[in-house]
Formats: C-alpha cells, sequence, structure tokens
C-alpha cells in the first residue's frame, strides 16, 4: 500500500495561527511535532521508506521538505495550481501508477488527530483488502455526540467475506446535519463521522473519473502524456474542475464501503476543536500556555509566544495570541473566524494573511 498525504490547504479557519506562508498543516497545534510530521509518524511501521507520499502546492515544497528530509524528490506530489481534492486525487493516482502500476493507495488528509494508531492499522488492512476487490473504501467514524460540523455516513448492507473487522456498503453520504438531524442519526446507530481518509487501487479510481468525471479525467490523460513537460501540466491542471472527491466521485460510485471504527479521531478543523487536544483545568479552561483565572470557564486559550494569559469574568471565548494578532472569538462563532480572512482578502492589510 502507498500513503498519499494531502497538504495543500490553507487552513483559513485556525487563522491568525495558520497564515498563507505556513498554513495549520506545518504547524505544531499541540504536542512536539508539526501535523504533517504527526500524520507520517503513525504510518510507521505500516510504511516504508518509500510509501508515503505528500501532495501540495509549489508555495509549500519548502517546508514539505525542512518537516520531512527523509522523502525523496519522487515522494513529493507538486500540484501546479489549488483545484480543490478530486483533482488532487487524480494527480496522486497518475504519478503513483507511473511508478508502481496499480497499486493499493490510501488517501489522507495531513491535518487530522489519531489517537488510537493501533486501531488505525487494523482499519488499513481490512481496507486495502477491500480496495483489491474493487471497492472505494472511507473510514466511518462512530459518533459520540450529534455533530452539526461533520458529514455523516448511512451503512447499508454488510459486506460478506472480511475477517478482520466488519464492513458495510455505502447507502448514502449525508452532509453536514442540522442539530435535529444529527440526533436522529446518533440515534439510529447506521451513521458515522465521514473522515475523509480514502483507500482504493489506482485502477478503481480512475475507472471513476471516467464515469463520472470524464471532463477530468481527459485532462488526467493529457497530464500522463505530457508529464515531464511542468509547462503544459501547469495548463492542463489548471482547466481541471474546482470539484472535491467527495462530490466528484463518492457520492455517485455504485461500490463504496466503509469501515466502522473508534480512532479518537479529531478532524482539528477549527479552534474548538483542539479543546479535545489540550487538558482542560476544573473550570473547563483548555490552554499551551500559562494562564490564571477568576471567575472565567469554559475558554480556549492559545499562546504562540508563552505569555501568560489572565482570564477575568469571562465564558465560553477562545484567545488566541501571535506575535501580530490576537484573535477574540465566542466558541459558537469559530467556523466564522474564516470570515475575517476573506474580509482581509478583500480590503487588507494583507501582510496579516
Amino acid at each position: 500500500m502507498k500513503f498519499a498525504i494531502m497538504a495543500g490547504g490553507q487552513g483559513t479557519r485556525f487563522w491568525p495561527l495558520s497564515r498563507e506562508t505556513r498554513p495549520k498543516q506545518f504547524l505544531t497545534i499541540a504536542g512536539s511535532r508539526t501535523m504533517l510530521q504527526e500524520t507520517v509518524a503513525r504510518l510507521s511501521p505500516l510504511a516504508g521508506s518509500g510509501d508515503v507520499f505528500v501532495v501540495c502546492g509549489r508555495q509549500y515544497v519548502d517546508l514539505v521538505r525542512d518537516q520531512l528530509p527523509e522523502l525523496k524528490s519522487e515522494q513529493l506530489i507538486v500540484e501546479p495550481v489549488p483545484r480543490n481534492t478530486a483533482p488532487c486525487v487524480g494527480l496522486a493516482a497518475l504519478h503513483l501508477r507511473r511508478l508502481f502500476g496499480n497499486v493499493v493507495m490510501a488517501l489522507l488528509p495531513a491535518d487530522h488527530s489519531i489517537g488510537r494508531v493501533a486501531e488505525f492499522h487494523e482499519v488499513l488492512g481490512t481496507a486495502a483488502q477491500l480496495a483489491e476487490r474493487g471497492w472505494l473504501v472511507t473510514f466511518g467514524i462512530e459518533p459520540t455526540f450529534p455533530s452539526t460540523g461533520y458529514g455523516y455516513i448511512h451503512r447499508g448492507e454488510p459486506i460478506a467475506g472480511e475477517k478482520e473487522r466488519p464492513s458495510f456498503a455505502v447507502e448514502r453520504f449525508a452532509e453536514k446535519p442540522p442539530l435535529e438531524t444529527a440526533r436522529q442519526f446518533l440515534a439510529s446507530g447506521e451513521y458515522y463521522w465521514n473522515s475523509g481518509m480514502f483507500i482504493w487501487t489506482v485502477e478503481t479510481v480512475m475507472e471513476q473519473f471516467r464515469r463520472h468525471m470524464p471532463e477530468l479525467y481527459e485532462i488526467l490523460l493529457a497530464l500522463d502524456r505530457d508529464w515531464d513537460d511542468f509547462e503544459k501540466r501547469e495548463a492542463l491542471f489548471s482547466r481541471a474542475p474546482r470539484v472535491s472527491i467527495d462530490f466528484g466521485i463518492m457520492e455517485k460510485a455504485e461500490k463504496v464501503a466503509t469501515i466502522p471504527c473508534k480512532l479518537d479521531w479529531n478532524d482539528v478543523g477549527n479552534w474548538r476543536a483542539v479543546e479535545d487536544l489540550l487538558c482542560k483545568d476544573p473550570a473547563g479552561i483548555a490552554a499551551n500556555t500559562q494562564f490564571v483565572q477568576h471567575g472565567s470557564r469554559d475558554c480556549l486559550v492559545h499562546s504562540a509566544s508563552g505569555k501568560l494569559f489572565a482570564l477575568v469574568g469571562v465564558k465560553n471565548l477562545v484567545v488566541v495570541e501571535t506575535p501580530d494578532v490576537v484573535l477574540v472569538c465566542e466558541k459558537d462563532q469559530v467556523e466564522d473566524v474564516k470570515q475575517i480572512v476573506e474580509e482581509l482578502r478583500r480590503k487588507g492589510p494583507r501582510e496579516y494573511l
């Protein structure tokens, strides 16, 4: 199995720590390693030195090389321009096919946290078996609360023949639901959080591009013919539709499987998610730095400089400090941090992006 790690995102919901020049996958959010380094480390001992590949834009190549100096040049898959995850997957599949033929490939985000690594390895083994039988496989995270921030997978009939772990055909994918619907999903026991991790063979996913995204498929064929001409590759890739792999392939494909699992998983999608990666005091305050508080509760404090924070009479806040910006936000509005980034893009000052 080969592992393609997607490391091209902007991480706008993690502003002001995540910036255009160093987005969140290259940051140390919790622990001693960056999120990209953690993603690679948890693949050991499954992955050999030549089994891990990183997909990123040209602007992040130096960051990847600095953080993963063990990677050879062929293990960096460079997107000529950002075009969402379906073109990213197609580019990675082409690259792996040129090197290894019809290999099983696992597509993993660079910015997730997984606590139960042994179970993660076990699920990968079952997924590889399913992929070799022609399935498009995704991990279904068993939900622990009625989240309105995750997409869901509705399981269908069980798949026979898997000895390691139970797996199911996917009945449908559901978008991020309102709270009452999320409660119904949780109560049914038939829905899982969509992890955004996928496993398939190269030829299986290429066939799905041919069936469901023919425009992108033709671009991929042209890319394969002009692989060594980067200027042509850039021109071709720029024509690729901006479509996610979920919408472009997974929601339309006929043979999609999910493997339910409990991975102590966190997609670290916004600042509120960081709470689960840090210890909390009895008042529910999570921090990566020293703090004192009086009459405060349920806050998250994150400092890039190690400053002492003093909280007086505040509740349900996220406070993030970097050398040039301080963010103060109610927890319930952490998704709207990306709106500040959009405002800075429209009106500036752009040096804070």
